[in-house]
């Protein structure tokens, strides 16, 4: 018996048929690929630092306490007597152990007679070593309180707390125009602050004490005028005394009575 031999095309038919199969054929899936495990360690520690971070500023924020600080519109200065009116309450960290908080302010500056050490801008948060209980006028000196008046007084806004100031009494009757005394401008109470809307504001004033009586009987007759004459004057600074002369029916109680 003869064997049949594949011709050529035979073969190449059989090729073809191959081809066909393995192409029909699926790709092999590989095993999956596991995570890497740095990446996942990773990934926990960010979460877990996440909670940390988060209990830790709920802790900060629950230690928080009241403090004060001095009203957005009132300015203190410099040996003015500080009350409950002229704070408001703020929230700050427990850590800021030198702040005013509600124990300072319940035992020292509800009950009276604390002071202000230092001039106190508006806004400003209330340190312990702003404060003092000494008597804040020397011996030698008087505080005392003139009227803003838009005639013989600069405005509000164009005075502040430590300027020094020229006082005069303006001239009425017999009396003649006279330079009183200068001063030093420890408070600027603004109209708007007061409860009485006629009211015009004043400026409180550090006076020497032999000046005061003049510098009085002039703002009480609305003849005591305020000049500015320079920003900021050094604490021991001399104030210079003017005419202090008193006005007719005032007396002065230092001289003697004759029988």
């Amino acid at each position: 018996m003869t064997d049949v031999q594949p011709t050529p095309a035979d073969r190449q038919r059989e090729r073809v048929a191959r081809r066909q199969k393995t192409a029909k054929q699926p790709d092999k899936v590989g095993p999956p690929r596991q995570r890497r495990p740095a990446l996942a360690a990773l990934a926990v520690a960010l979460i877990v630092g996440g909670a940390l971070v988060a209990g830790l500023l709920a802790v900060r924020l629950d230690s928080r306490e009241t403090a004060y600080a001095v009203r957005d519109d009132v300015n203190i200065a410099a040996g003015q007597p500080l009350t409950m009116a002229d704070l408001k309450e703020v929230q700050v960290s427990a850590d800021d152990l030198r702040l005013v908080t509600d124990d300072v302010a319940d035992g020292q500056i509800r009950p009276g007679g604390v002071y202000a050490r230092v001039p106190i801008r508006g806004g400003t948060l209330l340190d312990v070593d702003m404060l003092t209980r000494d008597q804040p006028v020397d011996e030698d000196r008087a505080v005392v309180s003139v009227p803003l008046t838009a005639d013989l007084t600069p405005g509000e806004s164009q005075l502040q707390i430590g300027d020094l100031v020229q006082v005069v009494r303006t001239s009425g009757g017999e009396q003649v125009p006279a330079e009183l005394t200068q001063a030093v401008v420890l408070a600027i109470e603004s109209s708007s602050n007061l409860n009485d809307p006629t009211a015009t504001g004043s400026l409180v004033l550090e006076v020497p004490q032999e000046a005061s009586l003049v510098v009085i009987d002039a703002a009480t007759n609305d003849r005591a005028g305020v000049a500015l004459l320079r920003r900021g004057v050094p604490e021991d600074y001399e104030l210079v005394v003017g005419n202090t002369e008193p006005v007719p029916g005032v007396s002065t109680g230092s001289d003697d009575e004759t029988p």
